[in-house]
């Protein structure tokens, strides 16, 4: 909570503020709460000034009011596209600021590869970063080299595309946490001609599976999913977070399933417990369908219709579509 101080407003002297602190009135927040006519008791300020000052926190301080109008058109200005045409059909046109997605998949189904092919084609536009948070020490710049070269692309977009993907290696869910933090400040300060339009977290079961027990676990990931979602919207952008799948098979399945390539939405669930699986707006299931083919389906959303789906291809290029 910010602190009352002079910096807030001049009339909040050292004398007023030590008046105030002996009522325990330090916050802005217990300021703002407080009865007006009383403040004006304590500190010995005319009630005029104190509402002044009041109203001067709520200018600099207090959220933004927008109409449904103002929150559609930024919403519409802001949807980035993954140029993956059968992926951005299926999203109804690409990413949404404000939304968290959810890439979920069993190890080598092209999780990865998914992220990278993204955030290549989201920093090729020269006013767009990508912030790639990689919690398995595995992220190539080699990799995202060779998928800008086999686009044709000349030494000088390569480079000035790879600049703009910003990647941070972590290790723990607390390093995770303090990024996030930092991010809260950084992204702040980012010039409107070149900012972030999409984190990738790859991936969250990394970190937390070192990390939790059963009397932290639920207080943890709430304070988490409060974070991307502060951070989605307070920044206009797109959280995607890599998760896992589990799957429990009978003895009576394990021939049937085992025989299938694909697997249905119905079958699986998310790691990271109930609470999670509420988290992200939209998840997506990516699976193995043959040799270099991948089907990505829409497993929950809250504004896509479950169980669409199309094919990708993983190739040279990264991932491209079928």
């Amino acid at each position: 909570m910010t602190k009352l101080s002079s910096d807030v407003d001049s009339k909040l002297s050292n004398v007023v503020l030590e008046q105030l602190q002996r009522k325990h009135i330090c916050t802005l927040i217990q300021f703002i709460d407080e009865d007006s006519e009383k403040l004006a008791t304590f500190t010995g300020l005319s009630l005029k000034y104190i509402l002044e000052i009041k109203q001067n926190i709520l200018r600099k301080y207090g959220g933004i009011v927008r109409n449904a109008f103002d929150l559609f058109k930024i919403e519409q200005n802001n949807i980035i596209p993954t140029n993956l045409s059968s992926l951005d059909s299926l999203l109804k046109g690409g990413l949404y600021p404000g939304q968290i997605y959810e890439i979920c998949g069993i190890s080598s189904s092209g999780k990865t590869q998914l992220c990278l092919t993204i955030a290549v084609n989201v920093a090729l536009q020269s006013n767009n970063l990508v912030r790639y948070i990689d919690t398995k020490r595995d992220f190539s710049g080699s990799r995202i080299e060779q998928i800008l070269s086999q686009k044709k692309c000349s030494k000088q977009v390569i480079d000035e595309t790879m600049e703009r993907i910003k990647v941070c290696c972590i290790y723990t869910l607390q390093q995770l946490f303090k990024v996030l933090h930092w991010l809260t400040v950084t992204l702040k300060e980012e010039e409107e001609s070149c900012h972030t339009r999409v984190i990738i977290i790859d991936s969250l079961p990394a970190v937390i599976f070192k990390y939790f027990n059963d009397s932290k676990s639920t207080a943890t990931l709430n304070h988490l999913a409060n974070m991307y979602k502060f951070i989605a919207n307070e920044f206009h952008l797109s959280i995607i977070n890599i998760n896992l799948i589990t799957q429990w098979n009978s003895d009576s399945e394990k021939e049937s399933s085992s025989t299938s390539s694909s697997r249905n939405c119905n079958d699986v669930l998310p790691t990271l417990g109930k609470y999670w699986s509420h988290v992200p707006n939209t998840r997506l299931l990516l699976d193995k369908i043959g040799l270099g083919q991948r089907k990505i389906s829409v497993w929950k959303s809250f504004q896509l219709e479950a169980n669409l789906s199309c094919t990708l291809n993983i190739t040279d290029c990264g991932i491209s579509c079928s």
